[in-house]
């Protein structure tokens, strides 16, 4: 019999200690000289959310993953650049920066029981997979943290077109799986991953928040699913 589970990246398996999207753009902008008031960096990333795939989940783009997903956000960054009189050049090179800051993983702490549920899980017959609504390099940074030991692939959105909580991107997922005959979805979201999950025939489980969901099954940390598996 074949068992699997599906993991949510951010939020489920790790939390972001480098500060975030936001952070990481105004770092970016420090780095070469620029000295630009954080509130107004994350202004500009709350009101151009649509620059983010996942901000727009009714929107398909299996034509744009790869680099010309950074492409369509560094286009984002650029409008912000501009507003600021940042030049071209060093907007290029603050981008440039500002994805190389995002792939760092030491900027991602895992949570502290983790790994060891990954472990546990994989011991108890399952295998492990994540899927996230992610940039495309993702895979480097799981395998930075030492996730890669207990975890089979990551699917990614930016890789293939299409961000949770569509029903696509689980159907790719659970086809990367070989169509396990039993297979739970986790993930802290109630739309992108409960939803989403639910919408592709699995069941689910929400983890770290008490969010209204019609999750199968909650968990307030992650240490509490071997014994709900069994």
């Amino acid at each position: 019999m074949k068992k699997a589970l599906f993991w949510d990246f951010d939020g489920t398996l790790v939390h972001n200690s480098g500060g975030g999207w936001a952070n990481s753009s105004h770092a970016a902008l420090a780095k070469f000289g620029y000295d630009v008031d954080i509130e107004k960096v994350l202004y500009h990333f709350s009101r151009s959310m649509k620059g983010f795939s996942w901000h727009s989940p009714e929107v398909s783009y299996t034509d744009a993953i790869g680099q010309p997903w950074w492409d369509k956000l560094f286009k984002h960054l650029d409008v912000f650049y501009k507003e600021h009189n940042v030049p071209q050049e060093d907007a290029d090179r603050a981008n440039s920066y500002f994805k190389s800051h995002i792939l760092d993983y030491k900027n991602y702490t895992p949570y502290e029981d983790a790994i060891e549920v990954l472990r546990k899980c994989m011991e108890m017959g399952y295998r492990n997979y994540i899927v996230s609504n992610n940039y495309p390099e993702l895979e480097l940074v799981v395998e930075g943290l030492g996730f890669e030991k207990y975890v089979d692939a990551t699917i990614v959105s930016a890789l293939i077109g299409y961000e949770k909580p569509r029903v696509e991107i689980f159907r790719y997922a659970l086809e990367i799986a070989g169509f396990p005959d039993v297979c739970y979805m986790i993930g802290d979201n109630p739309v992108a991953d409960i939803q989403g999950g639910k919408s592709a025939g699995m069941e689910t489980i929400l983890v770290h928040t008490d969010a209204e969901t019609d999750a199968d099954f909650t968990c307030k940390n992650l240490s509490e699913i071997p014994q709900l598996l069994k």
